[in-house]
């Protein structure tokens, strides 16, 4: 791609960058580099948006039957994360749509299935970036949290089994699609047909449901979609695959030392390179085993990373020789950490390329991860593997390396896979495209497009807008991940507050109480509900409220996080009132329609100082406590909240204490920081101050430093949380 080709940021860009000039055919994340688990669900989700909001693919609308919206068949060739995330995506929208899921091997996500020699992490890749220690993908379809790649995939298919298993009807699966070819329907339309032998599955893969003596099938079929899911394949130029198990990390138990030849210029590469050398590697702690005791080389490292990702140009082999000596002292104490860890009973060859070392470490041409190449800098730095140019054949005559000890990661086969599945017509189409000057070359981003809720209700967004939702719906819609330690404290803090209300509120009216967190889903900041509601005269049904995502600026939530007021209801203001304002403030956007008789509403900010670098996010307000009342004569005077935002400092102080340590296997986690001037605060507009009011004299509650609430299960330990 030149520099001149832009990676698409609006969904019409994401079609343009997948599909198949004229024809119904998207390719899906097969021609990126640096390509991850979690990149390719984006990729998925982002494709999957596209082609419902640019009407490609039909949606049914709450309370429509299936009929009053045009069928649509869609087939999905690879059963990998990139593929069922695209499946399970569609479903969630509601499309009305019949799925078909190719795979060509015997069961969904084999390349991962049983791996339990390797280790998925959602952000590790972009180590030391904000939000690269989280432990969850924090994915709203199909999500799952760092573990070994065999557990992942257990996770992973569970979701996916509870997703589609209603749905049952409209999927197909057919694995050990050993023979599937994709050709023209005919010249004059854009949909394509599909001739396959594969082997009908159930919904998770696991077992096949026609007769055991006759279990594959021949078939032919039109579609009206076909999206391309087989991510990069198998690696060229070698016995073993590297999702395979494998016995590299672990001690020798034969010879004393054996020398290993790795063959390769990126992670893949870089990954076998450490693990045959460094003792108890593991992609989540190395960071902090080895720089636990370095501060200042922290900090430095980040500013570092941040360098590469504006400057591509960036000579970061140079820049890390630079730091090494301004940073001796620390540099050296690292040096010697990772020396003391190098194993004894290995030794290595980096079988490479280019002919110096420091051109490994150049950001133009060669994609590796800011991790990876720190890792391997400071390995070649106490002389833990040799760089060599030579002939393979030279070196492991010379050495004695056998088959089993050569680790080749010289990529994949893209376009060969591709002309496998597609006639020659489709393939030579591809090739010219690529080709093309004016084409994006199928280079799609990882970063999500979706606005936030996207994936937690039926039909498109502006679908959604014209048609009146039942309250019954709106209270479990709009849903992205939230952490179960994360509602929990949001959850003891509510029904603290539930408890001190309860004395002032009359026992007969219904009194509400919850709390809203401030974070990134895909495009925008929402306002994420974090538990159920607490207070009087509640009945909680089958769903839970927790978890629905809300747009930053709507209702009197949004209110109170753009004007960092306390934003509280007219006194003896009436419900319709309220409802009339509700409805400029765009309540039911994204929410219910208001009960009618709400008489008493309060938001109240949580802020983070408002000073550069010391927020998160693009406003420095880190949730927003809710409370309404169906009370007419309730009101909460200034005496009791004033209690209120004390009990909330002191909460905040709390967490902020625990924040600073690791509480046993629960963090929380960062997410992002901004380094910009906090935006100016937004006024109380005229047309809303006949029923809301700005609380004056009463500051809202605030926290000593940036603050959010993300806390999670992790198992990953933190490199020096404070001071990155």
């Amino acid at each position: 791609m030149t520099a001149s080709h832009k990676i698409p940021d609006s969904s019409e860009d994401v079609i343009v960058s997948s599909q198949i000039p004229g024809k119904n055919l998207y390719i899906l994340g097969m021609f990126d580099n640096g390509v991850t688990v979690l990149s390719q669900q984006t990729r998925a989700l982002n494709l999957v948006w596209s082609l419902i909001e640019n009407s490609r693919v039909p949606c049914v609308r709450p309370g429509e039957l299936p009929q009053d919206r045009p069928e649509r068949s869609i087939a999905i060739v690879g059963a990998g994360f990139a593929g069922l995330t695209t499946a399970a995506a569609f479903i969630k929208k509601g499309t009305n749509s019949r799925i078909t899921l190719f795979e060509q091997r015997d069961t969904l996500l084999p390349l991962q299935h049983g791996s339990d020699t390797r280790w998925l992490h959602p952000h590790i890749y972009n180590w030391p970036a904000n939000g690269s220690e989280a432990n969850s993908a924090m994915l709203p379809v199909l999500n799952w949290t760092a573990a070994r790649a065999s557990d992942v995939v257990v996770q992973v298919l569970a979701e996916w089994s509870n997703i589609a298993e209603p749905y049952s009807k409209q999927i197909e699966i057919f694995c050990n699609t050993r023979y599937i070819q994709i050709y023209d329907y005919t010249s004059s339309n854009s949909n394509l047909k599909i001739e396959w032998i594969g082997e009908q599955r159930s919904i998770d893969g696991s077992s096949g449901i026609r007769d055991a003596n006759l279990p594959a099938v021949g078939r032919t079929e039109i579609f009206d979609i076909v999206i391309i899911a087989t991510g990069f394949g198998l690696e060229k130029d070698n016995t073993l695959s590297y999702w395979r198990n494998d016995i590299v990390g672990q001690p020798n138990l034969e010879q004393s030392r054996r020398m290993y030849l790795v063959s390769g210029q990126g992670d893949g590469a870089m990954i076998d390179l450490l693990r045959v050398r460094v003792s108890h590697y593991r992609q989540d702690r190395i960071l902090y085993e080895i720089f636990s005791k370095s501060v200042e080389l922290k900090r430095e490292m980040k500013k570092l990373y941040e360098k590469t990702i504006k400057e591509s140009s960036a000579d970061l082999f140079a820049n890390l020789e630079n730091l090494s000596n301004i940073h001796k002292d620390e540099f050296d104490v690292v040096l010697k950490i990772l020396s003391n860890r190098l194993r004894r009973d290995t030794d290595a060859i980096l079988h490479m390329k280019i002919k110096k070392i420091s051109e490994l470490f150049n950001t133009d041409s060669i994609r590796i991860s800011f991790q990876n190449k720190l890792l391997v800098y400071l390995l070649y730095k106490c002389g833990g593997f040799i760089p060599s140019t030579a002939d393979e054949g030279k070196i492991r005559s010379e050495h004695a390396i056998p088959d089993d000890r050569i680790l080749r990661r010289h990529g994949t086969d893209r376009l060969g896979q591709l002309q496998n599945l597609l006639s020659s017509e489709l393939s030579s189409i591809i090739k010219n495209y690529r080709e093309s000057s004016f084409s994006y070359s199928f280079r799609q981003t990882d970063k999500a497009l979706w606005p936030g809720g996207y994936f937690g209700f039926f039909s498109s967004s502006e679908d959604i807008k014209k048609i009146n939702v039942d309250n019954h719906i709106t209270m479990q819609w709009r849903k992205e991940y939230l952490p179960g330690p994360t509602e929990l404290v949001a959850a003891s803090f509510c029904s603290t507050l539930a408890g001190v209300l309860q004395n002032i509120h009359p026992h007969d009216k219904r009194l509400r109480i919850t709390l809203h967190r401030a974070i990134n889903f895909g495009i925008e900041e929402v306002l994420q509900q974090c538990c159920e509601y607490f207070g009087i005269g509640l009945s909680h049904g089958k769903f839970t409220s927790a978890g629905r995502a809300f747009p930053a600026d709507n209702a009197t939530i949004g209110l109170a996080y753009k004007t960092r007021r306390i934003v509280r209801s007219v006194k003896g203001v009436s419900p319709n009132a309220l409802e009339e304002v509700m409805q400029k403030l765009r309540l039911t956007t994204a929410s219910g329609k208001m009960v009618a008789d709400i008489h008493y509403i309060i938001a109240i900010p949580i802020l983070e100082p408002e000073t550069r670098g010391n927020f998160i996010g693009p406003n420095p307000v880190a949730g927003v406590i809710y409370i309404d009342s169906t009370a007419a004569d309730f009101d909460i005077e200034d005496d009791d909240l004033m209690q209120i935002v004390q009990i909330t400092n002191s909460f905040i102080a709390a967490l902020e204490k625990s924040s600073s340590t690791t509480m046993n296997r629960i963090r929380n986690v960062p997410v992002g920081t901004s380094d910009c001037e906090p935006p100016n605060p937004q006024v109380l507009l005229p047309e809303f101050s006949s029923a809301l009011e700005i609380v004056e004299g009463i500051s809202p509650p605030v926290s000593a430093s940036k603050f959010h609430f993300n806390f999670d299960y992790s198992d990953f330990i933190p490199v020096g949380e404070s001071d990155m």
